[in-house]
């Protein structure tokens, strides 16, 4: 996460339009940097963040909710087995709803493309149309 601890002006970044979702982006690797997560930790974590079960067309969100759960108790142990603060799960949970923000921002921005550049959309990697294909399809922007 060295990467994150310097500082970019998202007004130099090629994406006319994409100021908050930049700045948003940057905020969120400058507040988890300073909790200076070890490789381990930050493995479990992304993998909590990503085997989310509220995405509305998974068809087994219990059993992700469970998975999810092993891999928070294998986040508090892996915390508490380096003797890092207590409160350092608090904290790196309570970053959820800006990341929840940033995949928000980032839907909005993808829709807008696409409506924008239809032709270039189709272009995007295989592996990133199936990911985002999906969330496009079931998210509402009503919810943000």
């Amino acid at each position: 996460w060295q990467w994150a601890a310097w500082s970019c002006d998202p007004l130099l970044l090629p994406c006319p339009g994409c100021d908050d979702l930049i700045g948003a982006v940057f905020e969120l690797g400058r507040t988890l940097c300073r909790l200076q997560l070890s490789d381990e930790e930050l493995a479990l974590f992304t993998a909590a963040v990503l085997l989310s079960p509220d995405r509305p067309w998974l068809t087994e969100a219990k059993k992700v909710q469970k998975l999810q759960d092993k891999i928070y108790v294998a986040l508090q142990h892996e915390i508490r087995k380096k003797h890092s603060a207590e409160d350092k799960l608090s904290k790196m949970v309570s970053k959820l709803p800006l990341m929840k923000t940033i995949c928000n921002l980032h839907l909005d921005k993808l829709e807008f493309f696409r409506l924008l550049h239809p032709e270039t959309s189709m272009n995007f990697p295989p592996l990133y149309k199936e990911v985002f294909n999906s969330e496009l399809q079931y998210s509402d922007p009503r919810e943000s």
